[in-house]
């Protein structure tokens, strides 16, 4: 009896150090993407059965609680700007000078008719925060995980695959069900570069998979990681200076 207890006993363990392995690796997997600050231009390629169109961003990000993302081109949309501090999101539409403030059912709605959302964008959601990790497998290159959300988690998705680099801790590929479990989409990251200090993924493309054909790029044309922004860039009245 008492050797049962003991293998039960190691067995348990084993299963806890696996998983607080596998939160750690998740850890070093956000803050290999974000850093304590975060400045940089992007451009985005939106490719659908219909249409193609290109966006330039610009973006500012300050540790998890916030963020901005304002578009310098095309012409069309230059200034519309997505805000985030903490959990509240706003969006300034400079054709009608008004700031709109987004309720938690639009964080999963399409920004700006690409295939990443809202909350992509601004990365409202945490991996590590809000999904419990699990190690499944690994080889000589990569961690394989699986991520399911903690119970009071407020996310879309029901499960997200991850396939992450054991050298840099950057995610490679990541893949998102629904509570179903069907598969929704796919995040493949490539083109990774040294940038000062650190390794960062240059390009990321999105697939959704029930629109074959379809995806959205985004390229980042330079980002500069663990430099100093003022606050003011943060708040709502100045999103419409963030262009000028």
């Amino acid at each position: 009896m008492k050797k049962i207890v003991l293998i039960l006993f190691s067995l348990f363990l084993i299963s806890t150090l696996i998983a607080q392995d596998a939160q750690e690796i998740i850890r070093k997997t956000e803050q290999a993407l974000r850093g304590k600050s975060s400045i940089g231009e992007m451009e985005m390629i939106v490719v659908k059965k219909e249409w193609t169109r290109k966006l330039k961003l610009k973006f500012w990000e300050k540790g998890r609680e916030k963020s901005v993302v304002v578009i310098l081109a095309p012409a069309k949309e230059k200034g519309i700007a997505t805000l985030k501090i903490g959990n509240n999101v706003w969006n300034y539409l400079p054709s009608i000078e008004r700031t709109i403030k987004l309720p938690p059912s639009m964080m999963s709605q399409s920004w700006m008719g690409s295939h990443f959302t809202n909350d992509d964008l601004v990365r409202e959601s945490s991996l590590e925060r809000d999904y419990n990790a699990k190690l499944i497998k690994q080889d000589n290159e990569k961690y394989y995980l699986e991520l399911i959300p903690k119970p009071d988690a407020t996310v879309v998705w029901g499960k997200i695959e991850a396939e992450i680099d054991k050298k840099t801790y950057l995610p490679l590929k990541a893949y998102y069900y629904d509570e179903r479990g069907e598969k929704i989409r796919s995040l493949v990251y490539s083109d990774i570069r040294k940038t000062g200090n650190r390794y960062f993924p240059f390009l990321w493309i999105l697939y959704p998979e029930k629109k074959p054909g379809e995806k959205t790029e985004m390229r980042i044309i330079n980002i500069k990681f663990d430099v100093p922004i003022p606050d003011r860039i943060f708040s709502l009245r100045y999103l419409k200076h963030l262009v000028k």
